[in-house]
């Protein structure tokens, strides 16, 4: 069969249909969709002042956004107008989409799913994930989402926390199985709760 993986995830959930008043960023910011140059200002590809592990993110998400193309928003910095954060938002209309990207489950019409937050090493500490992270959940309403789901790893506190700051609360926890070297990729879901979460 290969080699075996197993990844153990969180899949977190906002009802739109809840009140919800996220805590504030600690600079000033705004929401809009990715622009093309957005990206090139957030991961620039030629910063080799940066780690590995911090190129291999960037290299990451820029793959991801080849793939999705579009659906992408970020949090401008009201200070001087630069993006500093990114995100992508998908509806139902995109299963097939994420069919292919793998790990996730097929949404039904009223659940969007949001992945793929950075935020740049010169905007971390400011809380900017969470506040950016509820304004563009909300962006899910123009499609006629009422759910928004996000998936984030079991060992990931302070992306679950995040997660949590911004409204979304654990729905369900997924094991996702990948054996015969990516050939076989399999996702078990159970219910999950408050009790599931990191305290």
């Amino acid at each position: 069969m290969g080699l075996i993986s197993s990844q153990s995830r969180y899949a977190l959930r906002r009802d739109l249909e809840l009140q919800f008043a996220p805590r504030p960023a600690k600079i000033p910011i705004t929401v809009r969709p990715l622009c093309a140059d957005d990206l090139d200002l957030l991961m620039p590809q030629d910063d080799l002042s940066r780690s590995f592990d911090e190129q291999q993110e960037i290299a990451w998400r820029r793959s991801f956004a080849d793939t999705v193309g579009s659906g992408g928003y970020v949090a401008i910095d009201g200070r001087d107008g630069r993006p500093c954060y990114v995100q992508w938002l998908v509806g139902a209309s995109q299963n097939d989409l994420i069919r292919r990207l793998g790990g996730f489950p097929r949404l039904d019409e009223d659940t969007a799913l949001l992945e793929n937050a950075y935020t740049p090493p010169s905007h971390r500490g400011f809380g900017i994930m969470s506040a950016a992270m509820a304004l563009i959940a909300e962006r899910a309403a123009s499609f006629g989402a009422r759910y928004v789901l996000t998936f984030v790893g079991t060992d990931n506190v302070p992306s679950l926390k995040g997660c949590q700051r911004a409204g979304f609360e654990v729905h369900l926890v997924q094991r996702r199985l990948r054996m015969g070297y990516g050939l076989i990729d399999i996702s078990l879901y159970t219910k999950g709760g408050v009790s599931d979460a990191p305290k």
